[in-house]
């Protein structure tokens, strides 16, 4: 295909994004709430948001995770009555789910495909269903989930904290001190843009026993340098990864509405941010964060944009020494990268983090009177996800 083809290509533009508060899995806000509540609460949102027409919608894709089968997505379009013949499907790629499902989304776009779709991601451990007697358990909850990965050797399919987390912080040489304070700013930048406000216009409230949830649950003031070094590994003395630098189980839902720009402003919907690079990268299991890191490259290759001239980065930050490999990795400055905490502060929910990612990349930036954003995500299994955005001004 010539540069010449692919320039002619329509733009995918964001509209608009919303996603609901990322609480605690079975004992927090959203713990009663179903997976349908959540991805409706949040496919509602763009659509009110993004002022369209549901009738106009072409598709609606959602990245899911551990729900056991069926298709929330198209459940959500006929539950909220859009028309019968609106296509509406899930994806499945562990954490990158949310985030590939916006690169579905552009391409359709790009193809000529959709004009308008909806691309999303949620999780609810507090709700996930039984996957078998024979598959490894959390830990956590002692429920038997689906396995991320075949097991490796005598690595446990389920123990990313050690294949992901202490394979990251080994593979870069990381020390405990370097992730410890990675996770105290981390927490400290999320309870301070949390205090200010900054990040309730990435959130909707969810009506849940008649109670409006709208809270962050996970960002602590509490998880301070010392506390976190008074931690112990639960991996074993030498190891870094605590309790402290990893993220909690949290549930929630993302979404983002995104249209061909022409489309767009023929509807009266003015384009936050043009989607302008993405890519997935494999590789083995304990090689995720290098996928990630790679990922980001070809993404901005794809953009045409040097790192120097990324203005904000995300990346979700599971675990920590997965931020400060990145960070390492690309020669970031700190100030551009997880400026409000990222994932490991404000939650995982794992079909929805990728989708959160590129939320708070929009709504930082057009705070900031617009520039270019690059946002990754690390998943279980080998993979790593990215986008790119060229975020504009607020409308006047």
């Amino acid at each position: 295909m010539s540069v010449s083809s692919v320039h002619s290509m329509p733009d995918a533009v964001v509209v608009a994004f919303a996603r609901t508060p990322f609480t605690r899995s079975l004992v927090g806000g959203l713990a009663k709430a179903s997976e349908f509540e959540l991805a409706n609460a949040v496919i509602r949102g763009v659509i009110d948001r993004g002022g369209v027409d549901p009738s106009l919608i072409d598709t609606i894709v959602m990245g899911e995770v551990l729900q056991g089968g069926g298709c929330i997505a198209r459940y959500s379009a006929l539950d909220l009555g859009l028309p019968v013949d609106t296509p509406a499907y899930d994806v499945g790629g562990w954490c990158t789910s949310g985030m590939v499902a916006i690169h579905q989304a552009v391409a359709s776009i790009r193809a000529g495909m959709a004009h308008c779709v909806i691309a999303g991601g949620l999780n609810t451990p507090s709700r996930s269903p039984l996957a078998g007697e024979h598959f490894a358990t959390t830990g956590i909850t002692d429920t038997p989930i689906a396995p991320m990965h075949p097991g490796i050797g005598e690595m446990p399919a389920l123990d990313l904290a050690l294949l992901l987390g202490e394979g990251t912080a080994t593979q870069f040489g990381l020390t405990r001190a370097e992730v410890d304070e990675w996770a105290a700013r981390a927490h400290a930048r999320a309870c301070e843009a949390a205090e200010a406000g900054v990040l309730d216009a990435e959130k909707i409230a969810v009506d849940v026993g008649g109670q409006a949830v709208f809270d962050d649950e996970l960002p602590s003031r509490e998880l301070t340098l010392e506390t976190l070094a008074s931690m112990s590994s639960f991996l074993g003395e030498d190891c870094t990864v605590t309790p402290g630098n990893q993220t909690g189980l949290t549930d929630g839902a993302a979404a983002v509405l995104i249209c061909e720009r022409e489309f767009a402003l023929a509807h009266d919907m003015p384009p936050l941010a043009e989607i302008t690079g993405w890519s997935v990268v494999g590789s083995t299991p304990g090689d995720a964060t290098r996928a990630t890191i790679d990922a980001t490259r070809r993404a901005l290759d794809v953009a045409g944009v040097g790192l120097d001239a990324v203005d904000l980065f995300d990346v979700h930050d599971s675990y920590a020494s997965i931020g400060v490999a990145y960070e390492r990795s690309l020669g970031i400055d700190r100030d551009r990268l997880n400026v409000h905490g990222g994932g490991l502060a404000l939650g995982h929910p794992y079909g929805a983090s990728g989708t959160r990612v590129a939320s708070t990349l929009i709504n930082e930036l057009q705070r900031r009177g617009g520039g270019v954003g690059a946002g990754a995500i690390v998943s279980a299994g080998g993979l790593g996800a990215a986008v790119v955005l060229n975020v504009l001004p607020p409308a006047e």
